[in-house]
């Protein structure tokens, strides 16, 4: 660790506000969560009904097509977001360097 790191209040791992600020970001994240699965069903719902050219009630609407959509919405959506998370780890990791 170089002096002008040990000055700045900075550790190895980088600054502490950048740390809260993540932190605070990953925790908000969780909380909004479980309203993230009917928004993104409520979403993909109302494409469904744009592309077929119909109001998307309960005499328009395919049963099939509408619990197709549930199931692709809601397995999906943790999937997408290991997804995400495992390229945000890959790119904000620090790189490490061999001796």
């Amino acid at each position: 660790m170089d002096a002008d790191e040990i000055a700045t209040g900075s550790g190895p791992f980088g600054s502490r506000f950048v740390g809260v600020g993540f932190g605070l970001v990953v925790f908000a994240v969780f909380v909004m969560l479980p309203f993230l699965v009917p928004v993104t069903f409520y979403a993909v719902a109302n494409i469904y009904a744009v592309i077929k050219g119909t109001t998307f009630s309960s005499q328009t609407a395919n049963t099939g097509v509408v619990l197709t959509l549930l199931v692709f919405s809601v397995a999906l959506l943790p999937i997408a977001l290991a997804v995400l998370i495992a390229y945000l780890g890959r790119v904000l990791s620090p790189k490490r360097r061999r001796a």
